[in-house]
């Protein structure tokens, strides 16, 4: 309805002044916080009064006079309000009318097509191989999987990637600490270096190399190099399947999976020296975008917006992570992307600038990336935070709380705030059967409308579509007004990337859902009035499964 409103407008403005570019203009129909002021309304007005030298009160008044015949008949009155808010009043009739439009779309209201099939790429999680997922290793995940499905929601050909850190030190970190507990099994009690991994399930991968290959890492001639590298490669590898097991657990499924080691470094195979990185570093040299200082090869950065200059290539030759980052983002473009979403940690905040910078300098599009930036997650039990270390061991794992709570909540819980605040994560109100419980109190709209389903099968009722006009009261108005939200609400979330939105839209339409239930009967002695409101509830169904299925939370029939 807003959409039919804003081109109505639109229309009017253009017969007002032919001259008047419209296209100029964004025309926001707002939905006004206090009933008197109607149900939808403009400051259009205000905006272009003085384009068209006109007061805007008069500008409001000629945009009424010449609103189309068309959508004339959807308002009991339109009027202006203070110094030029134009405030339309619809008839009931008009919005109860639009529910037909909810059925009939099924599954697929709240899709619409402003991505127009262009090619977007989601990297997210892109968690180091080196231990298993955390919680903020999950609100990534869960956060990156909405996005994805509200973009392809919207028309836009997703393609969803996790980009696997396995070069670099933290890899040799993991190789060297699983190597040095290996020894152990054999008496050699060698020191893990300070920044390793110390965690028991080291020392479990180290059991398991110990009974597949017995003392042979420790045989003579076996260099220690080699032996670091193979405990490298075998824990990556078990991690990583950890890593997909526990995405899959929560729902998370990736189109492609992308090794920095593989397409970055290509170190596996012989043509090294033609890798990405040193493809980019001649791009970059070519235009005078790099210097050398200290011995050290330098991005100058700061020609190309950035704060300061970063090393891309250490006095050693060794390539820092920021050359094979710029490397991987301008594969990204090169395989066809036209946008590209990141989904970071905030502790990356300072990357982005770098990045883009990079992108400029080889004469790229740095509008064309986006990065959502995801706050520290903190798990509470009993009132208290379970404090988290990778390297110690010492933190709840993912699936721990995937096993605690399940996948539902876990999705919900990490999805109902917005990315850059804070969340506490309570386990303790996560494990209630309750109001209190956000996802428990969506997921039972839900299936409470199932159940009165269930019930008007059990006496021959249905949905009677031509009977909508017997909905009459305020609640189901306001309800109905709230359920045409959705389409708007879903493209908001896709223009901001924040699924949040969702969840908290969902959690309104629940409340609106659970009052209306409490106040008024569904079924009762008149079959036109229950199949009206059987085809009301309907339709709040539609939309709850929907929007459920954008945050890859299940909707269910029964609880």
């Amino acid at each position: 309805m807003k959409e039919e409103i804003q081109k109505a407008v639109s229309k009017s403005l253009e017969i007002i002044n032919s001259n008047l570019d419209v296209s100029n203009y964004s025309i926001e129909i707002s939905i006004p916080k206090k009933r008197e002021f109607g149900d939808f309304s403009t400051n259009i007005a205000l905006i272009i009064s003085k384009d068209v030298g006109m007061d805007p009160r008069d500008v409001a008044n000629s945009i009424i006079l010449n609103l189309p015949e068309v959508v004339r008949d959807l308002f009991k009155k339109v009027e202006i309000a203070g110094p030029g808010f134009i405030n339309f009043f619809v008839k009931e009739e008009s919005i109860i009318n639009k529910l037909s439009g909810i059925e009939y779309l099924g599954k697929n209201y709240g899709n619409s097509n402003i991505g127009n099939g262009e090619r977007i790429i989601v990297e997210f999680v892109s968690a180091n191989p080196t231990g298993y997922l955390h919680m903020g290793h999950a609100r990534n995940a869960c956060v990156g999987d909405a996005i994805s499905n509200i973009l392809a929601a919207v028309g836009y050909d997703v393609t969803r990637e996790f980009f696997i850190n396995d070069a670099g030190r933290q890899v040799f970190l993991l190789g060297h600490s699983v190597y040095k507990k290996y020894e152990e099994f054999f008496g050699i009690n060698g020191e893990i270096l300070e920044d390793g991994y110390h965690g028991e399930y080291i020392r479990e991968i180290a059991r398991q190399i110990k009974e597949e290959k017995g003392d042979k890492l420790l045989a003579e001639g076996f260099e220690q190099k080699e032996s670091i590298d193979y405990c490298r490669d075998y824990a990556k590898n078990i991690l990583l399947d950890e890593i997909k097991n526990d995405l899959n657990d929560i729902g998370v499924i990736f189109d492609n999976w992308y090794s920095e080691e593989r397409e970055i470094y290509n170190i596996s195979t012989d043509n090294e020296g033609d890798n990405l990185i040193n493809k980019v570093k001649s791009k970059l040299n070519d235009i005078g975008a790099t210097e050398i200082k200290d011995g050290a090869l330098w991005f100058k950065a700061s020609e190309f917006g950035d704060s300061q200059d970063w090393v891309i290539f250490r006095k050693d030759g060794s390539p820092t992570y920021l050359i094979a980052d710029i490397g991987y983002h301008y594969d990204k473009i090169n395989r066809g992307f036209r946008k590209l979403i990141n989904v970071w940690g905030a502790d990356h905040h300072g990357h982005v600038s770098r990045i883009k910078a990079a992108l400029r300098a080889l004469g790229l599009d740095d509008s064309s990336l986006q990065v959502v930036l995801i706050q520290f997650v903190r798990l509470m039990s009993n009132g208290q935070e379970i404090s988290m270390s990778k390297r110690t061991g010492s933190y709840v794992t993912m699936r721990e709380v995937l096993r605690e709570v399940g996948r539902d909540v876990t999705r919900f819980f990490l999805l109902m705030r917005s990315s850059d605040s804070h969340l506490d994560f309570d386990l303790d109100l996560a494990k209630q059967e309750s109001s209190e419980n956000p996802v428990f109190y969506v997921q039972y709209a839900h299936a409470r409308i199932g159940s009165i389903f269930e019930k008007a099968r059990e006496r021959n009722l249905e949905p009677i579509e031509k009977y909508i006009n017997l909905l009459r009261h305020p609640e189901e108005v306001e309800i109905t007004k709230n359920l045409l939200q959705f389409p708007e609400v879903v493209r908001e979330c896709a223009i901001s990337l924040s699924p949040h939105k969702v969840a908290y839209y969902l959690t309104e339409i629940a409340s609106s859902f659970h009052m209306y239930y409490n106040k008024h009967r569904i079924i009762v002695d008149d079959i036109a009035l229950s199949g009206a409101r059987l085809y009301f509830i309907g339709c709040i169904r539609t939309v709850l499964r929907n929007g459920l299925s954008l945050l890859g939370v299940s909707a269910p029939e029964k609880m």
